[in-house]
């Protein structure tokens, strides 16, 4: 048994040497470019924002289950920066970036499908033949009796439901080493936000006789010694929360039900009234580096 763990843990750990070495691969390639147009490196995090010699704060499985999570949105915003891209070169660099999280998506999915780990959407029966919406009370969930979810709905809505239960159990983590107290208060509204989105998620879907994924709370470990600086925690609960709010839109945009677009709607104002409670923490403590902006001509004609 214990070399069976022994094993499983080698796995993990090989996956995530893969993941450091290509990021830090990413973060050559990206100084190289700055370095030629002479734009300023962005300090972002140091060693000083992680602490290696600490117990274990999340188990490794879940740690594979936040790699694979990152792997989806690396896809994501890859996928989106080479849309916007005009230059040829950085045409080339998303372009590979793409190819190497497609490889580290397969990697995390596979390992994590192999031990059990992952949770499969609900399967849907096929239908018989294709047919049409005969009556307008299908786009209507709230002011009539509720349809049951189409497919396109029920994925979104797992989807969703995963990435709280994953960002939850994190926050859980961080709450837990935090240094400062009004990092903690601010997790502990971040953790009572998510709760009530994967209450509300997991309702839905077991209303239509459909299996919620179980949470993860139980594979953050008792530790209270902090790993990361609470600039590095704030960072990435403000992250975790941006993109709950991409993917909520995602959502939306997809629903033909009337219920589950004011769920969404109500996901995204309480996700983004956290997001201005994140923000005016990060400015105060001065964790925001300054992005690239337009020249303010209106600036320079004052003199």
């Amino acid at each position: 048994m214990h070399h069976h763990l022994e094993e499983e843990n080698e796995a993990i750990k090989s996956i995530f040497q893969d993941a450091i070495a290509s990021s830090e691969n990413n973060l050559r390639e990206i100084e190289s470019f700055f370095n030629r147009i002479h734009y300023p490196i962005p300090q972002g995090f140091t060693e000083h924002d992680v602490n290696n010699d600490t117990p274990k704060l999340f188990s490794d499985h879940l740690c594979l289950k936040y790699l694979h999570e990152m792997t989806i949105h690396g896809l994501s915003a890859y996928s989106v920066a080479l849309t916007v891209s005009t230059c040829g070169e950085m045409r080339k660099f998303y372009e590979d970036k793409i190819h190497d999280t497609i490889k580290l998506y397969n990697q995390t999915i596979d390992v994590l499908l192999e031990k059990g780990l992952y949770h499969r959407p609900p399967y849907l029966p096929i239908p018989v033949g294709i047919d049409f919406i005969k009556t307008v009370n299908f786009f209507d969930g709230f002011f009539s009796d509720q349809r049951t979810l189409n497919g396109q709905e029920i994925s979104n809505v797992f989807f969703n439901l995963k990435k709280s239960i994953i960002t939850k159990a994190l926050i859980t983590g961080f709450c837990q080493v935090a240094s400062s107290k009004e990092v903690q208060k601010i997790l502990k509204k971040a953790l009572g936000i998510k709760q009530k989105h994967i209450d509300l998620f997991s309702r839905i879907l077991t209303k239509d006789q459909l299996p919620a994924p179980p949470l993860w709370d139980s594979d953050v470990t008792d530790s209270t010694v902090p790993p990361f600086s609470d600039k590095l925690i704030m960072y990435l609960t403000g992250f975790l929360f941006g993109t709950a709010i991409a993917y909520y839109g995602a959502g939306l945009g997809t629903t033909m039900r009337s219920d589950l677009v004011l769920n969404y709607e109500q996901f995204i104002l309480e996700d983004l009234k956290f997001a201005e409670d994140w923000t005016d923490l990060m400015v105060k403590n001065q964790w925001l580096e300054q992005p690239p902006k337009a020249t303010d001509r209106k600036k320079l004609s004052e003199g």
